[in-house]
């Protein structure tokens, strides 16, 4: 027979196994699972704000994803890297959008950051306004919206493209071609302005334009990611939301994080911020009618192939990712 103390010592084992099996259960069921991995392509403007802070403040990782985050000069730049496959998602204005779906390219944009005018032009002294660009070497970077700003400014003074000397340039280039006289002026945004300025206040200065252009800062991906892992793109909204109301709680610290992002004045960053208007939407009824007028102007203007048409940028503009992150 056997004895209660048997009895006694066999449940106890029983009792400890099971408490270390229970154990074991509650650790795999709270471990965090494998983080996915995503490539994120970034711009260096002010206007990228949301990425930024989610790489600062490690959003990213805090949604499950391990982001390897590559940095671009531009948009456009971001957007051709999109397209050979080196991210999966990224920042760039409408404009460069609007010429990759005028050239049948599958680009899409799932959000934006927020919209205000970035640009502004900064020249020589002897360009006192932007009426004086006449006869000048003006820089911007074709394709982008800087390229549909200075046809704006240019339409603004009753210039044409062939009063100017219209010098495309990657703009990183900027600023040494500026210093170095290979150019009169530039259209673009801080940081190159500041970086502009800094090198002689007493030749360069920034004439701005206000009311010409909105541009709106997006979120670009392609539709095939879209179709393939929309799990992935809701994931990496989420962290842009979070990143949103981190921007809206500490305003002053985001626009800090920025500046030192971008090599850019924290004095410089916080004026700016005033006027960006950061909120991560979607406005798709004016985003695709700005999309129609500047897909106009580069058919016109002839800047696409002859036999290009205005494509239905409804299909474009996909709400369906953001719609999606802002419920869960």
């Amino acid at each position: 027979m056997t004895s209660i103390a048997a009895l006694f010592a066999g449940s106890s084992r029983l009792a400890r196994a099971a408490a270390v099996a229970l154990a074991a259960v509650l650790s795999l069921a709270s471990a965090p699972s494998h983080a996915q991995d995503i490539t994120i392509g970034e711009g260096i403007a002010l206007g990228w704000g949301q990425f930024f802070v989610a790489d600062h403040d490690k959003i990213w990782q805090k949604q499950g994803l391990a982001p390897k985050v590559s940095t671009f000069a531009s948009g456009r730049l971001v957007l051709d890297a999109l397209v050979g496959g080196g991210v999966v998602i990224g920042t760039a204005a409408e404009t460069p959008v609007v010429f990759a779906t005028l050239n049948g390219l599958p680009v899409r944009i799932i959000g934006t950051l927020n919209r205000h005018e970035p640009f502004d032009l900064v020249a020589i002294k002897d360009i006192k306004t932007t009426k004086d660009i006449k006869g000048r070497r003006i820089g911007y970077s074709q394709g982008t919206n800087a390229h549909y700003y200075l046809s704006k400014l240019l339409g603004q003074e009753g210039l044409a493209w062939s009063d100017i000397t219209a010098v495309s340039l990657n703009p990183g280039d900027f600023v040494s071609s500026l210093a170095g006289g290979a150019i009169d002026g530039f259209i673009w945004t801080e940081p190159h302005l500041s970086q502009a300025i800094a090198q002689g206040p007493d030749r360069f200065h920034i004439i701005r334009s206000e009311g010409l252009y909105n541009t709106y800062s997006t979120v670009i991906t392609l539709q095939s990611t879209i179709d393939s892992k929309p799990d992935l793109l809701v994931t990496a909204v989420k962290a842009l939301l979070e990143a949103d109301d981190n921007i809206r709680r500490d305003p002053d610290a985001a626009a800090t994080l920025t500046a030192e992002r971008i090599k850019l004045d924290p004095a410089i960053a916080k004026a700016f911020w005033k006027r960006a208007n950061f909120k991560l939407e979607i406005d798709k009824a004016s985003l695709v009618s700005l999309m129609e007028e500047q897909a106009k102007w580069a058919i016109d203007s002839k800047l696409v192939r002859p036999d290009a048409k205005i494509p239905d940028f409804n299909t474009v503009v996909v709400t369906s990712v953001l719609d999606r992150a802002s419920r869960e």
